[in-house]
């Protein structure tokens, strides 16, 4: 009962902490290398636009000013989200298949990218990149920018996940590398 609570308390405090701090570094390396043209719209803004309009909610329903600086709430908050979740997938899944946690993090990262950004998004008919001439934004219509961001980005977030998911096993006295998850005691 006992070793339950504590893969249980695992998987919450690394999908908690690996949410917040992962969210951070996805938006902050996209300060560094924005993945779209100035004036396209973001996937999110589209998701939340096409999803949530009919609510009355749009992609800049939450938005707000700091400092003199228009901040898209919406957008922020669907990101936080998202990291999240995929925060929890990315623990939850480890604790059965350690393999995900290959290159510290960075293969699920990179498989979320091509997923994502390469596949999801443009099916969804989400991406349609100005640079593209009207083309959807499958994975190899992405200029060299916007795919090096993306990858880029996700590594890096899904990396600081897998620092998160460490400190909490380290917390919680377990193997930090390989299976967390005593399958004989769960």
């Amino acid at each position: 009962m006992l070793e339950r609570q504590i893969n249980l308390g695992i998987i919450i405090w690394t999908t908690i902490i690996g949410g917040f701090f992962s969210s951070l570094v996805k938006w902050g390396s996209e300060v560094n290398m924005p993945p779209r043209m100035p004036g396209e719209i973001s996937p999110p803004a589209a998701h939340i636009d096409a999803w949530l309009g009919w609510l009355g909610v749009n992609s800049h329903s939450l938005d707000y000013v700091y400092q003199g600086v228009k901040i898209p709430g919406a957008v922020t908050l669907y990101h936080w989200l998202f990291s999240f979740m995929f925060a929890f997938v990315y623990v939850f899944v480890s604790a059965f298949f350690p393999k995900i946690r290959l290159w510290h993090g960075a293969l699920y990262g990179l498989t979320i990218a091509i997923v994502m950004h390469g596949f999801l998004i443009p099916l969804l008919g989400f991406r349609n990149p100005s640079y593209a001439n009207g083309a959807t934004g499958w994975l190899w219509n992405l200029n060299r920018y916007e795919l090096w961001s993306e990858i880029l980005g996700h590594i890096y977030w899904s990396v600081s996940i897998e620092v998160c998911l460490i400190a909490v096993l380290a917390h919680f006295s377990r193997p930090l590398k390989g299976a967390w998850v005593d399958v004989n005691r769960a």
